[in-house]
């Protein structure tokens, strides 16, 4: 991923979410227990780590095992992740995703400064706080969503400054390119 590239998932990941912060869509409610979410976002993470430890895992971490049975084992306890922990795992999901994103978007910006220094804040300060925080305590995401979307003020706040920063990620995405 180059850093304009990085710079457009950041933004499209902001302006999702500060759309659905801004308008206080019924979704960020549901969202935290909803089957099809869990589905979605899960396979989604999943799949994405599947595809990381086959392409872009070094041989070293595997510490001489073979590529193919870790990922067999892995695909077996995320499935298992399903039916015995299903309660806020599309929160969970999310916040892995996060991170990804996070991941891929730091790569992408290294030994790139000052170009990379939006990039590196939002992606430090909001996917991997954020990230660690929702997977680490589930229902601390549900207390926060709770909170913006208490009132309007906090929801045009919140989903504003989102959108401001995805704002911010296209125009620096055309300087660096």
């Amino acid at each position: 991923m180059t850093l304009p590239q990085a710079y457009y998932a950041l933004a499209a990941f902001l302006l999702v979410a500060g759309f659905l912060v801004f308008t206080g869509s019924p979704i960020l409610r549901t969202f935290r227990r909803s089957k099809v979410a869990t589905w979605v976002l899960g396979l989604i993470a999943i799949a994405w780590f599947a595809w990381w430890l086959q392409t872009g895992m070094p041989p070293a971490d595997f510490a001489g095992l073979p590529r193919l049975p870790v990922q067999v084992v892995f695909l077996g306890f995320s499935f298992l992740a399903f039916y015995f922990m299903p309660d806020f795992l599309s929160v969970r999901a999310l916040a892995v995703i996060m991170l990804f994103l996070a991941r891929t978007t730091l790569d992408a910006g290294s030994r790139q400064l000052p170009a990379s220094l939006l990039e590196a804040s939002v992606s430090y300060g909001f996917l991997v706080l954020f990230g660690f925080w929702w997977a680490s305590s589930p229902p601390v995401f549900n207390r926060q969503c709770d909170w913006v979307l208490a009132t309007q003020g906090r929801q045009r706040a919140v989903g504003g400054f989102m959108l401001i920063l995805a704002v911010a990620c296209l125009a620096q995405s055309f300087r660096v390119s």
